[in-house]
């Protein structure tokens, strides 16, 4: 960046130069002085340039002169000043005309003074800027250093950008979710957390926009809020070629210049590099996990002190209570099921971390097939509410964002030895399976709100259940099967409905009297008689083992 049209003539040299066209261009940037007396030099323009000239190359036809205005223009020159004297004594009234219509700032310079006194002030200038520019970088440069080589992370770097620019500075992941920021200490009446809030909504409309940017070079963009319009220079941060963020200046307090580009785009270096370690780290991490997870799920390990050393590594203390939950991905089309992508479950994956990124003790999370499992403490009752709500949280949230993803979560009990972890993880694999078969709206089941389900799993693989299943509810599914019926279930609905007909019969859309046929005729197949609440209580037992069997085997419902 070099200096202002309007500043060069603030130079000594030209106090007696005069802007008599082009008013408009009067802050163009002067990056070079060259001198003009050949047409053809426009050839070698580059842009940036104060061109002087005695107009000797213009000074018989007026369609010379407008072609050259012109092509001045086109190459981004600065500013054009003519000396008087040897070829004009008055500049001419058609050249005036087509600088104001380009906006060329055309200058009058004075016929006593030689081309190098115009020149050489205005280099020395073009100079002193640069090396103080560079000045500039290198402090910026070492205040950035300093982040590094202390391990500050990107908070640091967010507040010492604020010191540099003067305005909002927030740090957000691929994702869009915010990582760090900083205000100036006058908030010019912003609240801070409200207005970034609003900023990253508005930010997530403009994705597939902030996506196609060229990355590491700042944007200038500028966001439609509700009641006003958001200035902000924006730059993409990828690393090894993918988007890992954003750093984003929101231009409140005041315009950006030159010198504040040269910081963020320092800053912007150390946040690629920034990312990049936390990438590393993560990996790292991520393969640790993966194995002590693994270990724990299935009992696979030499000893519970072992497993709690290498939990420690992650900052993870197992050796208070701990519970495992399982949340089953199931991507559902309008018209039947599709498979899960590898981007959608590892989106999804990063979702779920970040829903748990602050819950108290910590979580462990492992991505398997269609399901993530999650390893997460509670050390008070409290915690396990919050894990309710979390989980509540979570769905509502992935609804939003995925609307044809299905999710059912299910949570094992809370365990104290680390031996039970697998137990707990067993059991919530049994919540998740019978979820699909209960009947009930909710698809986040703890196995502590199972019931009678809790101990059936424990008898699934006896043959006293399958006997009893099978004098209970097998002859009422094989009479199904044979006749294509739905005994069974009306007799789910008919006990839903605390054996009220009228209700039942309004659940299924069919009339009173069918019901009643139905249920008579499983009296009639089964032996047992609804007006005895033994029997009633045995064939809902057998329901109960059918929902069990089929969510293990899909055996028979």
């Amino acid at each position: 960046m070099g200096i202002t049209v309007r500043q060069a003539l603030q130079v000594e040299a030209l106090h007696d130069a005069k802007v008599v066209a082009g008013h408009q261009g009067l802050d163009n940037a002067i990056r070079f002085v060259n001198i003009m007396e050949v047409p053809e030099v426009t050839k070698w323009m580059k842009g940036g340039e104060l061109l002087v000239s005695s107009g000797f190359a213009i000074k018989d036809s007026s369609e010379d002169r407008r072609q050259l205005i012109y092509e001045l223009a086109a190459k981004g020159v600065a500013a054009f000043g003519i000396k008087l004297g040897q070829y004009f004594l008055k500049i001419p009234d058609d050249i005036l005309e087509y600088a104001d219509e380009v906006g060329l700032p055309l200058i009058e310079l004075p016929q006593d003074r030689p081309y190098m006194d115009f020149m050489v002030p205005i280099f020395e200038n073009l100079i002193n800027n640069q090396f103080a520019k560079l000045k500039k970088s290198e402090e910026i440069h070492n205040r950035m250093l300093e982040i590094v080589l202390g391990g500050n992370g990107l908070p640091s770097v967010c507040h010492v950008l604020v010191e540099l620019v003067g305005n909002p500075v927030l740090i957000v992941d691929g994702n869009g979710d915010l990582t760090a920021s900083a205000w100036p200490p006058q908030t010019n009446g912003y609240i801070s957390e409200e207005y970034e809030k609003n900023i990253l909504i508005h930010l997530e409309k403009e994705k597939l926009q902030l996506f196609s940017l060229n990355p590491h070079r700042h944007h200038h963009f500028t966001l439609n809020l509700e009641e006003t319009e958001q200035p902000l220079v924006i730059v993409r941060i990828d690393v090894n070629g993918s988007l890992h963020g954003f750093l984003i200046i929101l231009e409140t307090h005041r315009t950006l210049d030159s010198q504040d580009v040269m910081a963020i785009e320092h800053a912007s270096t150390i946040i690629a590099l920034e990312f990049l370690k936390q990438r590393i780290v993560y990996e790292t991490e991520k393969q640790i996990r993966v194995e002590l997870l693994e270990d724990l799920i299935s009992g696979n390990f030499r000893s519970e002190e072992d497993v709690i050393r290498r939990a420690g590594y992650l900052n993870f203390n197992l050796s208070s209570r701990s519970i495992v939950f399982v949340i089953n991905m199931d991507a559902m089309a309008e018209n039947g099921r599709l498979g899960i992508g590898q981007q959608l479950k590892s989106d999804f994956f990063q979702f779920v971390q970040r829903c748990f990124r602050n819950f108290s003790g910590g979580a462990m999370l492992l991505a398997k097939s269609d399901n993530i499992i999650g390893l997460v403490r509670i050390s008070l009752r409290d915690d396990l509410t919050v894990l309710r709500n979390k989980m509540a949280e979570l769905q509502t949230q992935a609804a939003a964002k995925w609307p044809k993803l299905k999710l059912s979560v299910g949570v094992g009990r809370s365990i104290e030895a680390v031996r039970l972890i697998k137990k707990s993880y067993e059991e919530a694999l049994d919540a998740l399976r019978i979820t699909n078969f209960m009947y009930v709206d909710s698809s986040i089941t703890f196995f502590e709100d199972l019931g009678a389900f809790s101990f059936l799993f424990e008898l699934e693989e006896s043959s006293s259940m399958q006997s009893f299943f099978e004098r209970t509810l097998g002859k009422v599914i094989a009479h199904d099967r044979q006749n294509n019926g739905e005994l069974l279930k009306t007799l789910i609905h008919y006990f839903k409905c605390d054996c009220n007909l009228r209700v039942t019969a309004e659940q299924l859309f069919i009339h009173k009297n069918t019901v009643l046929y139905r249920v008579r005729k499983v009296e009639e197949i089964t032996g047992f008689s609804m007006n005895d609440p033994e029997h009633r209580f045995n064939l809902q037992l057998g329901l109960k083992l059918s929902q069990v069997l089929q969510s293990t085997h899909n055996k028979y419902v």
